[in-house]
C-alpha cells in the first residue's frame, strides 16, 4: 500500500511538472504574439501615416507646409481618415505646430510620423506626470 501511494504521487508530480513546463511554453509564446502583434500594427500605423503624407505632400517636395496641410485637412475624407488614425483635426493649426520639431514652418516625412505617433489617442498618466516634472523644474 506504501509503495502503491508512493509511485502515485511520484507519477502525479511528473504530470503536473509537464503540465506546468507547457504553460510556461505558451506564456512564453504568447508574450511573443503580442510584441509580433503589436510591431505589426505600428507598421501598419506607419504606412498608412506615409500614405497621408505624400497625398498631402502637393509640390512633392518631401515637405509639407502649413498651406499644403491645411488644405488637405478640408476635405471631408482626409478628416475622418486623420480621425482614424486617432489624430484630432480639431486644432489643424496647434497640430501642425506640434509636428514642426525643428520650427521650420515645415514638416519633413519623419517629423510627421514621430508626432503622429507621438499625439496618437489619448494623453496617458506618463504624459501628464512628464508635463507636471516639466512645470516643477522650470517654475520650481
Amino acid at each position: 500500500v506504501f509503495y502503491i501511494c508512493f509511485m502515485f504521487f511520484g507519477v502525479l508530480n511528473v504530470v503536473i511538472g509537464a503540465f506546468i513546463s507547457n504553460v510556461g511554453d505558451v506564456a512564453a509564446k504568447d508574450r511573443e504574439e503580442v510584441v509580433k502583434s503589436e510591431l505589426t500594427r505600428l507598421a501598419e500605423y506607419t504606412a498608412r501615416i506615409k500614405t497621408f503624407f505624400k497625398e498631402a505632400d502637393v509640390d512633392k517636395s518631401g515637405t509639407l507646409s502649413w498651406e499644403e496641410f491645411r488644405g488637405h485637412l478640408n476635405h471631408s475624407k482626409v478628416k475622418a481618415y486623420f480621425q482614424s488614425l486617432d489624430l484630432d483635426v480639431a486644432q489643424a493649426h496647434i497640430l501642425f505646430e506640434l509636428l514642426d520639431a525643428d520650427n521650420s514652418d515645415n514638416v519633413t516625412v519623419d517629423e510627421f510620423l514621430d508626432g503622429c505617433v507621438r499625439l496618437k489617442g489619448q494623453a496617458k498618466s506618463i504624459d501628464m506626470n512628464m508635463l507636471v516634472f516639466m512645470c516643477q523644474k522650470l517654475f520650481g
